[in-house]
C-alpha cells in the first residue's frame, strides 16, 4: 500500500496543487484491490470506472438501474477462466478451490457465476467507498487545519483521526433494508415487507451517542459507529479499508503537510449509494 501511494505522491512533490481523489483515492484503493483479486494492472482501470459508473446518478432524474458487465460478473470470467486453469495467489484463486456446506447440506464450491458475481461486489466495494474516505480526509483535514498539524506532528493519532473522519463523513451515508417480521420501533409498528431506509450519516451524529456530535475532534474517543455496518452486516473490509485511509494519510502528510481546497473547482460526486468528492483539488504553499 505505501509503495501503491508513493507511485501516486512522489511525482507530485514539488508540485503547487494536486488532487486528493484524481491522484491518489482512485490510484491507490484500486490498485490494492486489483492485487487482492488477482486482476491485472493494465485493466484495473477500465474494472475502476465501470464500479463507479453503475453507481452514477442525475440529480433530480430516476435512477436508470442496468445488470452492467461488472454488476453480471461478466468482467470477470475471462480472469476466472484464466485462474482456474493457472492458480495464484490471490482471492480469485481461493474462492474458486473454496470448498463449504451449502444450504441443503451439501459440501461444494461455488460456481463460475457465483465466484464472478463475488468478485465483482468485492472489486465494487474495494475501490469507491475507499476512493471517498481519502477525499473526505482531504477535505475535513483543510476545514481543520490545527488538528491537521498535530497530525503530522504526532502520527500515532492517525488511526483515530481516521474513525473520527468515518463517523464524521460517513463515505456511505444511508442504506435500506426490507423488513423480515413485524416490528416496533419507537412506538410505531413496521409491518413485514416494509422498506426501511437507515440514515447512518445521522446515527453518527446522534447526540445520545456521541456529545457535540457536529464538532470534528481527532481526539474523540470514537468508539463504535455505523459507517461500517453493524451485526450481520458488518463490512467485510473494514479492516482493509482503515488500512488504507490510515497508510494514505500518513503518506500524504509526509510529503504535503499543509494544503487547501481550490473550492471553486471541487465537486460532490452524484452518485446512488456512496457520498464524496468526484474532484477534490487542494492548492500545496
Amino acid at each position: 500500500m505505501r509503495e501503491f501511494c508513493a507511485r501516486s505522491l512522489d511525482p507530485l512533490v514539488g508540485a503547487k496543487r494536486f488532487d486528493f481523489v484524481h491522484d491518489l483515492g482512485a490510484q491507490m484503493p484500486m490498485r490494492v484491490i486489483g492485487m487482492l483479486l488477482g486482476i491485472p494492472e493494465h485493466d484495473q482501470e477500465t474494472i475502476r470506472d465501470e464500479s463507479i459508473a453503475g453507481l452514477h446518478a442525475e440529480a433530480g432524474q430516476p435512477l436508470e438501474y442496468s445488470q452492467g458487465k461488472l454488476l453480471s460478473g461478466e468482467s470477470f470470467a475471462e480472469y476466472i477462466d484464466w485462474r482456474a486453469d493457472h492458480p495464484s495467489d490471490d482471492l480469485m484463486t481461493e474462492l474458486l478451490h473454496a470448498e463449504f456446506v451449502d444450504e441443503t447440506g451439501t459440501t461444494r464450491r461455488l460456481t463460475r457465476n457465483e465466484v464472478a458475481t463475488y468478485v465483482s461486489v468485492l472489486a465494487g466495494a474495494g475501490n469507491d467507498t475507499t476512493l471517498r474516505l481519502i477525499g473526505w480526509a482531504g477535505k475535513v483535514l483543510a476545514d481543520h487545519p490545527e488538528q491537521r498539524r498535530e497530525l503530522v506532528e504526532n502520527p500515532s493519532l492517525i488511526p483515530n483521526a481516521i474513525e473520527e473522519i468515518l463517523r464524521y463523513e460517513p463515505p456511505a451515508p444511508h442504506v435500506a433494508r426490507y423488513v423480515a417480521r413485524d416490528v416496533e420501533h419507537y412506538g410505531r409498528q413496521v409491518p413485514e415487507g416494509s422498506v426501511m431506509m437507515l440514515l447512518v450519516g445521522a446515527a453518527n451524529r446522534d447526540p445520545r451517542r456521541f456529545p457535540d456530535p457536529h464538532r470534528f475532534d481527532i481526539h474523540r474517543e470514537v468508539g463504535p459507529h455505523l459507517t461500517l455496518g453493524h451485526g450481520i452486516h458488518y463490512c467485510l473490509g473494514a479492516a482493509l479499508a482503515r488500512l488504507e485511509g490510515r497508510i494514505a494519510l500518513e503518506e500524504v502528510l509526509k510529503r504535503f503537510p499543509e494544503w487547501e481546497v481550490d473550492v471553486e473547482n471541487a465537486r460532490l460526486a452524484p452518485t446512488s449509494t456512496v457520498r464524496g468528492y468526484e474532484t477534490l483539488p487542494v492548492f500545496i504553499p
